[in-house]
């Protein structure tokens, strides 16, 4: 099916700045976001759905025998040892490849790359406050 809409112009600049980003066409760019929106708008109508199961009394009568029920001895699985024990013996190891001054300068890449990720985001969402 076809359909043309017009947008506003202001509308329209910022999709097809978000689809640049995106690297998506226009067009696609505008079915995913009617995708979601119209997806979005079913989960609604199933929370409203939900609601009223809420206020079941079966429902609620089944919830909580389920609640009163002890645990399952079977599904009980004893502590095997000390957890802080186990943490302190792995910090106590020494890793001689590992290169600490490397791992934070990858660490501070990444957090770089995502703070560019978000600004270009911004930008492409009209949410530039530069």
């Amino acid at each position: 099916m076809t359909t043309t809409i017009t947008l506003p112009e202001t509308l329209a600049r910022q999709l097809a700045q978000r689809a640049a980003t995106e690297r998506l066409s226009v067009e696609t760019l505008a079915i995913a976001f009617l995708t979601f929106a119209l997806h979005e708008e079913r989960l609604e109508e199933s929370a409203e759905e939900r609601s009223s199961l809420d206020e079941d009394p079966e429902l609620l009568a089944l919830i909580a025998s389920i609640k009163a029920m002890p645990p399952n001895p079977a599904n009980i699985i004893p502590a095997r040892g000390n957890l802080a024990d186990v943490l302190r013996a792995l910090e106590s190891v020494e890793d001689p490849d590992y290169d600490l001054d490397a791992e934070l300068a990858a660490l501070d890449t990444a957090e770089a790359e995502l703070r560019a990720i978000d600004r270009a985001n911004d930008v492409a969402e009209g949410r530039d406050e530069r």
